[in-house]
């Protein structure tokens, strides 16, 4: 995203080709893709003459607020929930979109984009709500979209590459001194360029695979808030299997049959939760605070205002009302339960169990 060249287009071409090309099934995934670094190219180049300078040199002057938690967690309604405290600043859709160019674009574009979303009535398929270009987005999956090849979540679009895109760029393991680096580089260009979208608000930031990545943050911002969220880890699973259906239908490039999807959703979480487990301790007191999203769900608003005292966020009664209104039409979207069919609870309890005691789950 801060180079002139490979060409996005290069870089397509490139990761379709490492991984074997394109499924026939899948054809259908790609215009998207085309559209966006055909389109566009011209404004990628204007935004980069305009804003990298402006970039390099931007020093985010507040230390971020960072959402932890495995997908499907109930990460994403918290992200929601904070960010309707306008204090904040956040990634929105629009910009994990099209990063490119959202320094230059987002303005202009995103009330026309909006407007397509309700004239058509477009549904985000993950969340089952309608679709939004305003709701938060996730860093790692912006690292994605602008054809970043070290994009830790290429793995749901190819997902052969899935357990090792994890381990080099989620648990940062079998990665080379110089790929962590531009890694580094790339994550901290992305980050300061949402802080000048946000006209330098501190930002609530969510992205999963941030959870095992404690000491890697810490180390770029010592003074770093982090919300940790847990659910029943079954549900978390099931959930998981279901999301996992959805990218395969609307944005994956190859088909998933020649790989063992359950055995991904059990090991990535496993090793996600025992990282996070394991550095959680380097987090200084005041910084981190943990809630379970069964608690949250039921009492959101008493939840969150613990959470801003725990962390001394700003005064919560700013936002109280607005929280009210924006979470009382939630309730049919957030409390979907998912179960686990009778033939798959022995292996996903024997590999979920150091986790559902630790929080104090009933083990089926």
């Amino acid at each position: 995203m801060h180079r002139f060249f490979p060409l996005p287009l290069f870089s397509f071409y490139k990761m379709v080709r490492k991984n074997g090309g394109i499924d026939p099934s899948k054809l259908k995934n790609t215009p998207p893709w085309l559209l966006k670094i055909i389109l566009f190219e011209p404004i990628r180049w204007i935004e980069l003459a305009l804003y990298d300078q402006k970039i390099s040199q931007h020093q985010i002057e507040k230390s971020p607020l960072f959402i932890l938690g495995y997908y499907r967690s109930g990460t994403s309604y918290l992200h929601q929930c904070l960010v309707q405290d306008n204090r904040f600043g956040y990634h929105s859709n629009y910009q994990m979109v099209l990063p490119e160019i959202m320094l230059s674009t987002e303005k202009k574009l995103l009330p026309i984009f909006e407007l397509i979303c309700r004239i058509f009535k477009l549904k985000d398929s993950v969340h089952r709500v309608p679709l939004s270009f305003r709701f938060p987005g996730e860093e790692d999956a912006t690292m994605t979209t602008y054809l970043d090849e070290k994009g830790a979540q290429w793995g749901y679009f190819f997902p052969g590459m899935m357990n090792e895109q994890f381990s080099k760029y989620v648990l940062f393991e079998n990665i080379t001194k110089s790929e962590l680096e531009a890694w580094k580089d790339s994550f901290v260009y992305l980050l300061k360029k949402i802080s000048i979208a946000n006209h330098q608000k501190q930002l609530v930031l969510k992205s999963p695979p941030n959870t095992a990545r404690i000491k890697f943050l810490l180390s770029i911002f010592p003074k770093a808030k982090f919300i940790f969220i847990h659910r029943n880890p079954y549900e978390v699973y099931a959930s998981n299997k279901c999301f996992w259906k959805v990218v395969q239908k609307v944005y994956a490039l190859q088909n998933s049959n020649k790989v063992n999807v359950n055995k991904i959703i059990l090991d990535t979480y496993s090793q996600m939760m025992s990282r996070y487990l394991e550095t959680k301790d380097l987090i200084p007191p005041g910084q981190l605070t943990e809630l379970a999203y069964i608690d949250f769900i039921k009492n959101p608003l008493e939840t969150l205002q613990k959470t801003y005292q725990t962390l001394h966020l700003p005064d919560f009664d700013y936002c109280k009302d607005k929280l009210k209104s924006f979470i009382g039409p939630q309730k049919d979207f957030v409390q979907l339960k998912h179960t686990i069919a009778k033939n798959e609870r022995e292996i996903v309890t024997e590999k979920l169990e150091p986790f559902l005691r630790y929080w104090n789950y009933p083990i089926l």
